[in-house]
């Protein structure tokens, strides 16, 4: 099964992801000039450069995930829907906004971030928030 994850993002959203994965411009001309080989280096330096010069540019940016074991149920989807939309604040607060126990909740909200289709950000006390950063999720099988 092929996941693929998109999301649309401004050309000064993906310089600003750009500055933390690399720190700055220079670095990561630097890093490229030692491997220049490396294809991520050089799309990165270039649409880095591209971008800096069109901040308000939208763009589509898409992810592909290739999975043999994951199965999406209607529960899974439900998950998706309320952590894109209604922004829970923990585990515990979504399985409250869907009415279902935590223990049901919790394991499946796990394996959706262990596929990489949400993320769990640190919360206070501890607490893991559920997100998820993409517009739009195509599955093909």
């Amino acid at each position: 099964m092929r996941i693929t994850l998109i999301r649309q993002i401004t050309g000064k959203e993906l310089v600003g992801e750009f500055e933390q994965i690399y720190g700055s411009l220079k670095r990561l001309e630097n890093l490229y000039k030692r491997n220049p080989e490396n294809m991520k280096l050089y799309s990165d330096l270039d649409d880095w450069k591209y971008f800096k010069e069109h901040p308000d540019e939208i763009i589509e940016d898409a992810k592909d995930i290739i999975t043999e074991k994951l199965t999406l149920g209607k529960l899974e989807l439900e998950l998706l829907d309320f952590i894109k939309h209604n922004n829970p604040t923990s585990i515990r607060d979504l399985a409250k906004m869907i009415h279902k126990d935590i223990s049901i909740v919790h394991p499946r909200v796990k394996k959706l971030e262990e596929e990489g289709l949400i993320e769990l950000k640190e919360g206070t006390k501890r607490r893991k928030i559920p997100v998820m950063s993409y517009d739009k999720i195509e599955i093909a099988v």
